[in-house]
């Protein structure tokens, strides 16, 4: 909120200061954008492993397809509040769509080639350990004096 002042006092107009109110509304917008990017990109992978068994090049093998939509669920969830967090929850144009097709791209490989959950796991903690250390450094260099 921004406080009126008077400038024939010669007093700096305040700059804008989010109320607790708000930032939890901003933090409350930020996970309800996350889950639905997170809730479609699940979708699209399973429906995309559902169509896979009848005429896509990237067969998928045998056995259940859940583990490994809940890891790339998880990890896509994480990038994206990372991604609001690291933007002040504003976002950026074009970033669900660009961590959309990254999660949409890991699933369709994980389903074709199941490689082992564990590995999965660590490679994609160390990629939101990276986009953490990257969305630290954002915030620093885009923070409001």
């Amino acid at each position: 909120m921004t406080t009126p002042t008077n400038e024939a006092d010669g007093a700096q107009p305040r700059a804008e200061v989010r109320t607790g109110h708000g930032t939890l509304r901003a933090a409350l917008a930020a996970l309800g954008w996350s889950v639905a990017v997170t809730a479609a990109v699940v979708a699209v992978g399973y429906a995309s492993y559902r169509w896979a068994g009848t005429v896509s090049p990237l067969q998928p093998l045998p056995g259940s397809p859940w583990p490994y939509l809940a890891t790339w669920g998880a990890l896509c969830l994480a990038w994206c509040l990372l991604l609001r967090w690291s933007t002040g929850f504003k976002g950026v144009d074009g970033a669900a769509q660009a961590i959309g097709a990254l999660a949409f791209a890991g699933i369709r490989t994980s389903l074709a080639h199941r490689p082992d959950l564990a590995l999965l796991w660590t490679y994609g903690a160390l990629a939101v350990a990276v986009a953490a250390v990257a969305a630290v450094f954002w915030r620093l260099r885009h923070r409001s004096p």
